[in-house]
């Protein structure tokens, strides 16, 4: 057409099969059915040369996001980005005719389940984009059945065996609508092409084609992500989020896992290029000022914390970190520390809200004690009242994450210390439980207590001494925010 490039390759019979299945049974076409896919293509082959400014043949990213213009879909430069990239199969830097065919088949379910779904609205909420991905599942059926017949990967598609779950469509909203319960159609476009990525690492993985990723293929798909995982840390993982079949994933699952580690992995830019940086607590506390993994929808409302002040997270890197030269303990934290930090946090945050029974993001006295049972501290109750009252400071009579977090991280320290004692009496320990020194020889004065009686002397003393001078500190410091 006049000066420019018409020349095409083959069609991709991925390429083939959506548009069998869109104008067809699937299988086959009649006549009628043929003449009206050529009209389709001859359509999108007049958008395409509209856009390709150029006249290269390829539409790069500011054409393609004109072509979508054409077609009636406003997307961010950075969505588009994505779009181009998913479907570049060839790594060239732009969409041939075929790539713009496939991509405008595929998105074409997308934007019109988006449409029946909305009935015009600007923003969806979970229920709805259920309601979307299982309606998009559905339109690829047909695709699904004719690329296994022809033996072709299914990674294009949103096939499972197990229908989408409202967990995961609440994770996909925390992560992707910027602190709201609603996707605009943008953040919607963002997930999308989330999902597909996700959905290409899966199959690939998946080298059984069962449907589900074993915990070496899902170490597998979180390598072609980015998102390499220490081996106990990713033990752990396939544990918390395989809920249909024990070590083993569904898409669905894997979808909920790397939602909520995408966060985590933003962050290792405070590690350096080659992640052998460390971090100390004021960095931690920034962290912390933003990663969502730990948040949680209850009843429509998103769970968020009061930020960590600085002396809990001084608190955690002590427990995770290593001590280095002549520290006496932790001050900062490498990236695998990091990681196994963040799991700890998340985990003690899942059952903080367990045992909150209204949910308000806070523990009243009585829930503090089940919720520390549940942390593996064990105490008599006068024991555990004592510590309630140490930490009550500002006598509200009832905790917050980051109290109950710093709470649980002393109690567990010197639980450890006295498990130490009780196992090596002749021997004391420091906070490093595995670096014991000797203890000084038995004289007057020595009192002999069990470890509820431990924990009742120890914290016989209330926390506003410490805490006073700690708030202190921290105002003083230049980072405090007021």
């Amino acid at each position: 057409v006049g000066c420019q490039n018409v020349s095409m390759r083959p069609f991709h019979s991925t390429t083939c099969c959506f548009l069998c299945s869109r104008f067809g049974d699937g299988a086959r076409l009649d006549a009628p059915q043929f003449c009206e896919l050529l009209y389709y293509l001859h359509n999108l082959r007049l958008i395409f040369m509209h856009a390709d400014m150029d006249r290269s043949g390829g539409i790069e990213c500011l054409e393609l996001q004109r072509a979508l213009q054409l077609s009636g879909a406003q997307m961010d430069l950075g969505v588009v980005a994505q779009i181009l990239s998913s479907y570049d199969a060839d790594g060239s830097g732009a969409l041939e005719f075929d790539e713009f065919v496939q991509m405008r088949l595929e998105w074409d379910h997308y934007i019109s389940a988006w449409g029946r779904c909305t009935c015009g609205a600007s923003a969806i909420q979970p229920e709805q984009l259920l309601s979307i991905l299982e309606e998009v599942k559905r339109a690829t059926e047909p695709i699904t059945t004719a690329l296994e017949q022809l033996g072709l990967s299914l990674r294009y598609l949103f096939h499972a065996h197990t229908p989408f779950r409202a967990q995961t469509c609440e994770h996909l909203i925390m992560r992707f609508g910027c602190g709201s319960y609603s996707l605009s159609f943008e953040q919607f476009c963002a997930v999308m092409v989330s999902l597909r990525e996700m959905k290409v690492a899966f199959c690939r993985a998946d080298a059984e084609g069962n449907g589900s990723l074993t915990l070496a293929e899902l170490s597998a798909a979180m390598s072609h992500l980015g998102m390499e995982m220490p081996p106990h840390l990713l033990t752990e993982l396939g544990q918390k989020y395989a809920a249909t079949r024990p070590g083993e994933l569904e898409f669905d699952e894997f979808v909920q896992l790397i939602v909520e580690w995408s966060e985590v992995w933003q962050e290792r830019g405070r590690f350096g290029l080659d992640l052998s940086g460390r971090v100390g607590p004021a960095q931690l506390r920034e962290s912390f000022g933003h990663l969502r993994v730990i948040y949680r929808m209850v009843n429509g409302v998103q769970q968020v914390m009061r930020p960590f002040n600085f002396n809990t997270c001084r608190w955690l890197v002590a427990k995770f970190g290593t001590a280095v030269g002549s520290e006496a303990f932790a001050q900062s934290l490498t990236w695998i520390e990091f990681l196994h930090l963040v799991w700890y946090v998340k985990d003690a945050h899942a059952k903080f809200l367990r045992f909150s029974q209204t949910h308000s993001g806070a523990l009243s006295m009585e829930e503090l004690g089940v919720a520390m049972t549940a942390c593996g501290i064990r105490l008599s109750d006068e024991a555990v009242d004592n510590i309630r009252r140490s930490y009550d400071v500002d006598g509200s009579g009832t905790f917050e994450f980051d109290e109950f977090l710093q709470l649980v991280l002393e109690c567990q320290l010197y639980d450890a210390c006295f498990d130490v004692r009780a196992t090596y009496p002749s021997l004391l320990s420091s906070s490093q439980t595995g670096q014991p020194r000797p203890a000084p020889c038995a004289g007057f004065g020595l009192v002999t207590l069990d470890k509820s009686a431990f924990f009742s002397l120890v914290f016989s003393v209330p926390r506003h001494v410490g805490r006073d001078r700690a708030a202190k500190v921290e105002r003083a410091r230049p980072d405090f925010e007021a």
